[in-house]
């Protein structure tokens, strides 16, 4: 029995929540026409699996074979996929794309928690961070003096 690619597209789809193959291909860093090449061949670069594995937390065996268990411990019922697919969408609206594939999956899963807090209705927690992170940025683009 052979893989089918096609399938493991879908299934990538419904872990991240992603709408369609286009958001697929934005995930994995390449191009919709890539990913549609790749359907088309029935091959996808297993490189590609991982890191979406890698992304969104998803076991590699499920997304190729649709069987067991989907997510890995820590990710429960794919809450962090979707909080991911946010921050990815978020940071995309700010940054080129490039720059945001670069992301590990560790920034992503910080960008998508930041994200949470930055949208509580606690607007006292919200301004405590953005004061946290405007000096964070001061402090570390400040020039080292000479003593």
């Amino acid at each position: 029995m052979g893989v089918k690619y096609t399938e493991v597209i879908e299934r990538m789809k419904s872990a991240g929540k992603l709408k369609n193959d286009s958001r697929v291909a934005r995930a994995l860093g390449v191009t919709p026409q890539a990913l549609s090449n790749y359907k088309k061949r029935g091959n996808i670069p297993a490189d590609l699996v991982l890191k979406f594995s890698g992304i969104y937390g998803t076991y590699v065996d499920w997304l190729i074979t649709g069987e067991g268990d989907t997510f890995r411990a820590g990710y429960g019922s794919g809450e962090d996929a979707s909080v991911i697919t946010s921050a990815r969408e978020e940071v995309m609206a700010y940054g080129n794309l490039a720059e945001v594939t670069a992301l590990s999956p560790e920034e992503i899963i910080c960008v998508g928690k930041l994200l949470k807090v930055m949208r509580c209705n606690d607007t006292s927690i919200v301004k405590a961070v953005q004061w946290s992170i405007d000096s964070l940025l001061k402090s570390s683009d400040a020039e080292p003096k000479n003593n």
